[in-house]
Order: structure tokens, then sequence, then C-alpha cells
């Protein structure tokens, strides 16, 4: 299904420029500039209809916040590791 959504949104622009008559003028400077500024529109179009059929966007946001919860959990690990450590090394003569 992505490939063929993927070909799709890669087609069709070159499709609807193959059939766009040719500029009258002189100036190809001018017209290949907005040859290039319909590109990108049409490219930053596609590309987040794409992240947001196949849910990138949120992927990305659960992934951060699994990144951020993690983190916590180890703060607190080491923090607990710390007090630990700092008992034994104030009483450095402490068997358990």
């Amino acid at each position: 299904m992505k490939i063929i959504t993927f070909i799709t949104f890669g087609i069709v622009p070159m499709a609807l420029f193959a059939q766009a008559p040719a500029p009258s003028s002189s100036d190809g400077f001018g017209s290949v500039l907005m040859v290039l500024l319909i590109c990108a529109i049409i490219f930053i179009v596609c590309r987040e209809l794409l992240c947001w059929y196949y849910k990138i966007n949120k992927m990305v946001s659960n992934q951060e916040e699994i990144i951020r919860l993690l983190k916590l959990i180890a703060d607190r690990d080491n923090s607990k590791i710390n007090q630990e450590n700092k008992e034994i090394i104030i009483d450095p003569f402490h068997k358990k």
C-alpha cells in the first residue's frame, strides 16, 4: 500500500506538468523558478499527507514520550544508587 501511494504521489505531478502548455515568453529563468516553486509546494503537501496517513507524526510523539519516561525512571534509579553509595562512603566499615 505504501508503494502504491508513493508512486501515485510521484507520478501525478509529472503527468500534470506534461500536459501544461509551453510558455510563450522567452523568460526561461522565471518559468524554471515557478516550476521549482510548484514542485516544492507539491512535495511539502504530499509529504504531510503521507505522514498523516501513516501516522508518522503520532509515532514520533509517542517515542518522545517514551524517552521522557525512561529518562525519568533512570534518574530515579540513579538517585537511589547514589544515596546507597553515599552511605557506604560515609561509613566505610559498615557491613551488610
